[in-house]
C-alpha cells in the first residue's frame, strides 16, 4: 500500500507510480485520485476509553462518514487534511452496521458522488484512499466480492488499506465513492479488504443516532453464532476449513436457497477440498455468465 503526504497529494496532483502494471493501464483512472482525495480527512476522537484515530470521507455538503469503531464512545472530534483542525460532531450512527455520520460547517470541500453497489461488479477497478501512520495511504485493486446485506452489498476488495485507514473511502475508476473502508483480515496468501456500501450512508442520516446496545459489537465482529452467514463462510475460507466451509454453505443454501454466494462458495469448497482429484468444475450461474461478459469489457470496467 502506498503513502503519500497530503500535501504532495493535493498539490501535486498525486504523481505516484503503479504498484500493478495490469490494473493501473488506464491513466484516465490516475486523473481521479487528486479529486477523490480532497475529500479524505484524518480523524481523532476522545472518549473515556483514550484517543483514537482513523479516516473519515466527505459524503454531503459538510459531512463525512466514518467507522463507529473509530469513534467509540466519543460523539465529536477533529478532521485534518492539510493542517487545519476542525471540529465534528456526529449526527448519525448506526453501531451495527459500523457506520457514523459527522457534521462540520466549516468544510467546504464538494463530496464525490455516491455510487449505489446495484452498480458494482466484480473485477470493477477500485482504489482506497485513507490515512495510516498520519500520511496519506492509497492502493489499487478490484472488486472481489461483493455479499448481500441490509438492503445492499458489503464489498470486498484487493485495494490495501492498513490501520488508520477504517473510515476511508473505496472509489470507483471514476472517481465515486462506492464504500467505506472498514475491515480486513490479513494472510500470508490471501489478504481480503472489506467496505460497506455507500449507499448506506442516506438511511443511516435520515434515522439519526441510534440507540448502542450494552457491548454491542459492529456486525463484522459478532460472535460466531450470530454472525452473518457471508462473514462465516469468509473466516472458514480464510482459514482453510473447507469441510466447515462446505458443511455451513448447506445449511446457508437451506435458509437462503436463492443465495448466488453460498452457492458458488460450496462449490469452491468442492473444489479445494478435492484439489488433488480430477473434478469438473462447477457448473455456471447466471452470475458468472454475466462476469464472462464483462472479461470482455474494457479493462477499466473490470
Amino acid at each position: 500500500m502506498k503513502r503519500l503526504s497530503a500535501t504532495v497529494c493535493l498539490s501535486a496532483l498525486c504523481a505516484w507510480a503503479p504498484a500493478d502494471d495490469t490494473a493501473m493501464s488506464n491513466d484516465a483512472l490516475y486523473e481521479r485520485v487528486p479529486g477523490a482525495a480532497r475529500t479524505v480527512f484524518q480523524l481523532y476522537a476522545k472518549s473515556p476509553r483514550g484517543t483514537s484515530s482513523g479516516s473519515a470521507v466527505m459524503v454531503g455538503p459538510g459531512l463525512l462518514a466514518t467507522s463507529c469503531h473509530v469513534l467509540g464512545e466519543a460523539t465529536h472530534g477533529v478532521v485534518v487534511q492539510t493542517g487545519e483542525a476542525l471540529t465534528v460532531d456526529l449526527v448519525a450512527a448506526d453501531y451495527r452496521r459500523d457506520l457514523c455520520i459527522l457534521r462540520s460547517d466549516q468544510i467546504g470541500a464538494r463530496a464525490a458522488p455516491l455510487i449505489p453497489s446495484s452498480q458494482v461488479s466484480k473485477r470493477d477497478v477500485v482504489f482506497s484512499l485513507g490515512f495510516t501512520a498520519g500520511r496519506f495511504a492509497y492502493d489499487v485493486g478490484e472488486v472481489k466480492q461483493l455479499y448481500a446485506m441490509d438492503g445492499s452489498r458489503v464489498l470486498r476488495g484487493s485495494a490495501a488499506f492498513a490501520a488508520g485507514a477504517s473510515g476511508g473511502g473505496l472509489f470507483d475508476h471514476e472517481g465515486r465513492l462506492i464504500g467505506i473502508l472498514t475491515f480486513y483480515k490479513l494472510s500470508p496468501d490471501k489478504s481480503m479488504f472489506f467496505a460497506i456500501p455507500a449507499d448506506w450512508v442516506p438511511e443511516v442520516l435520515a434515522a439519526g443516532i441510534k440507540p448502542r446496545l450494552p457491548d454491542q459489537a459492529p456486525f463484522w465482529a459478532e460472535p460466531g453464532a450470530t454472525r452473518a452467514p457471508f462473514l462465516q463462510a469468509v473466516q472458514f475460507e480464510h482459514e482453510g476449513r473447507w469441510d466447515e466451509l462446505a458443511r455451513h454453505c448447506r445449511s446457508w443454501l437451506m435458509a437462503q436457497p436463492d443465495s448466488v454466494e453460498a452457492r458458488v462458495r460450496r462449490c469452491f469448497a468442492r473444489i479445494r477440498r478435492s484439489s488433488r482429484q480430477a473434478r469438473a468444475p462447477c457448473p455456471p450461474h447466471a452470475s458468472e455468465r454475466a462476469a464472462a461478459e464483462k472479461a470482455r469489457a474494457p479493462p477499466w470496467r473490470r
